[in-house]
């Protein structure tokens, strides 16, 4: 099963930078408004290697991934970031806030993990990638030989075994320690004993991973390391590894959060006609602080929020009718059972026969029920679709028969940031 490794991670040299001003969230999270604010944080924020600006003269010679390249090289030379002394795994935990309000506190660890094929079941994915983003991300690995934004990766720890070797080699005090800058509170501890480190990869080696956050790095590494193992003519090397946290399922404190629809130029329907009501008990809410209460209240049911024209509907799914109704061969009961996919394929193309072609050109997404509420209000003709958050035993059916869940089914939280590890693979 999973093979783990420490590593020694190239650091950020705290006494020449405030590494507050130098780390940043994941590339695909950062709008393209907001990448000037990181690159005017710090000559030194991680953004220009990892998120660059591409110039008007860029070529095959010159371009954003070979100045990511030489920056890198020219920060080691200048002591901006060093090797660290010694193979580690890296104990973490990092604070966030939840948006509906609260603070929570995730915990892992940071490690090497060996790269393997989606088939042979040992790494698995749960969402679909695009193909613009891995040639991205390769281009940039090609040129760095480093990945410096961690994969996060679920694995399942109901005895504790892990969780335990693992708090209890965070007794000591941290080496990296940090506050503000966008983060509550982030905090790195070096595990290097040698003993603890064993007992941890032997537990691993009876585990499988789910990827939780980043796909697209991770099919990047495994296409760059089948590149490699051409160029050098061997299987063992630095390449066939990539940087992961893993957090365990159970006891972690991870958050999946809901990604809600709205929907431009939105087909008018009635929630309550015959065809909507074959399917779901449909309720009328009062107001949108309404909606949103309901929305957020825990129940049995499986329910879509919707929201246009002023107007505020629940919708409770009926699920033997929909039982009924599924195809089969096609899709695993599990996966007609997610949220987004009791929205998509129930409502949108079953029964209001929108093709998803459709749905997808004039949709946006987000986390925030307020943010979706307010944007069908104020766009002329759209409407708002709220949908209740992905579970972890639903990422877990999907990925171990093979499946990937529908576009924007989960959003992990918290996002790691990217630069407080880098793993040099040269």
């Amino acid at each position: 099963m999973a093979q783990i490794k420490p590593f020694r991670s190239l650091l950020y040299n705290q006494e020449k930078v405030d590494l507050r001003k130098v780390i940043m969230p994941p590339y695909d999270i950062i709008k393209d408004g907001e990448v000037e604010m990181y690159y005017k944080k710090d000559p030194f924020n991680i953004i220009r290697v990892d998120k660059g600006c591409a110039g008007e003269d860029d070529g095959e010679r010159c371009n954003k991934y070979t100045r990511a390249s030489d920056l890198l090289g020219e920060w080691m030379l200048d002591g901006v970031l060093a090797m660290d002394d010694k193979e580690c795994l890296y104990g973490y935990t990092q604070q966030y806030s939840l948006p509906g309000g609260g603070i929570k506190e995730m915990t892992g660890f940071f490690a090497t993990v060996k790269l393997e094929e989606f088939e042979k079941k040992i790494i698995l994915p749960h969402e679909r990638t695009h193909s613009a983003a891995k040639k991205d991300r390769l281009e940039l690995m090609r040129a760095t030989h480093a990945n410096t934004s961690p994969i996060l990766s679920l694995y399942f720890d109901g005895d504790k075994k892990v969780h335990n070797l693992i708090k209890n080699a965070m007794k000591k005090k941290p080496f990296i320690d940090i506050s503000g800058a966008g983060l509550l509170r982030s905090r790195l501890w070096k595990i290097s004993d040698k003993a603890v480190i064993k007992n941890i990869g032997a537990l691993f080696s009876k585990k499988q991973l789910f990827i939780a956050d980043g796909h697209h790095r991770y099919e990047t590494a495994l296409n760059f390391r089948n590149e490699m193992r051409k160029k050098m003519g061997i299987n063992d090397s630095p390449y066939e590894n990539i940087m992961m946290c893993l957090i365990s399922m159970e006891q972690s404190g991870i958050s999946i959060l809901p990604t809600h629809r709205v929907i431009k130029n939105f087909r008018k329907f009635d929630p309550q006609s015959q065809a909507v009501m074959e399917f779901f008990t449909v309720k009328k809410a009062a107001s949108a602080a309404a909606l949103k209460k309901a929305m957020l209240k825990k129940s049995a049911a499986k329910k879509i929020g919707a929201a246009f024209g002023g107007k505020y509907y629940i919708l409770e799914l009926k699920q033997r009718e929909y039982g009924a109704v599924l195809p089969e061969g096609e899709h695993i009961k599990e996966y007609y059972l997610l949220p987004v996919s009791i929205l998509h394929t129930l409502l949108f193309e079953k029964i209001l026969g929108i093709p998803e072609e459709e749905i997808l050109s004039g949709i946006e997404y987000t986390q925030d029920i307020d943010e979706a509420l307010a944007a069908a209000k104020k766009i002329k003709n759209s409407a708002a679709f709220l949908v209740e958050p992905s579970t972890v035993g639903e990422v877990k059916a999907i990925s171990l028969n093979g499946e990937v869940m529908p576009q924007k089914s989960t959003y992990f939280l918290p996002k790691i940031p990217t630069g407080l590890l880098i793993n040099k693979m040269d």
